[in-house]
């Protein structure tokens, strides 16, 4: 058995007994000291952790992850967004009224403008975290200056909703990047969906998505 092997062999042992990808169907493969992670797990953080396992073994001077996230139970687009927006919205460190969040097929999408590279890093991080996420796409750009101008007019777009009759009570939330503003929440009726859109429309935006919910009865 050579030295591949070896390592190899104990890598797949401490897999298996350890508590956070044990039960997970995890495959791998060393050539030349490159450890290669195939099969699927049920979520990032595991897909991580499996990561961490493999490099840590002396020996390993890569490891190329190509495991697959597979939630147990498939959760619908709307309801992700809403667990990443509740994510960032309660990390310390992310101004989420400036990071658009959008989801297709549980692959997050985040788009705005972020003050500094560990802000940037930080929001992939907790999206990647929020329950039913597969993968992310990091779309945010650092820019001090454009984060401030989004946030501010994010604030207002807020108050405005805020005070516009039949809205005042809704849970509507507001993200503001660039030239775009993306509403999501949820109503009681379709009319308080399409008067927040107008109210938005009022302000220095081109392009509004509303991704409001009208709750069902």
């Amino acid at each position: 058995m050579n030295s591949d092997e070896q390592m190899a062999n104990r890598i797949r042992q401490a897999l298996l007994t350890d508590g956070r990808v044990s039960e997970q169907p995890i495959e791998l493969t060393a050539v030349n000291g490159v450890v290669t992670l195939r099969g699927t797990v049920q979520s990032y953080r595991r897909k991580l952790a499996a990561h961490e396992v493999a490099a840590s073994f002396d020996g390993c001077r890569d490891v190329i992850n190509d495991l697959t996230v597979e939630p147990p139970h498939r959760i619908g687009d709307e309801d992700i967004a809403k667990h990443v927006r509740a994510a960032l919205g309660a990390h310390a460190d992310i101004t989420n009224e400036v990071i658009a969040v959008s989801v297709n097929d549980g692959v997050v999408t985040l788009n705005g403008h972020v003050a500094s590279e560990w802000e940037c890093s930080t929001a992939e991080d907790v999206a990647m975290s929020a329950r039913g996420v597969r993968s992310a796409k990091n779309q945010l750009i650092v820019d001090l200056s454009r984060e401030i101008e989004d946030q501010a007019l994010s604030h207002n777009i807020r108050e405005a909703l805020k005070w516009a009759r039949g809205l005042g009570d809704s849970a509507i939330e507001v993200a503001v990047t660039g030239d775009t503003a993306v509403l999501a929440g949820t109503v009681a009726q379709l009319w308080q969906k399409e008067a927040a859109e107008m109210v938005v429309h009022r302000f220095r935006v081109h392009r509004v998505r509303n991704e409001i919910v009208v709750a069902r009865t």
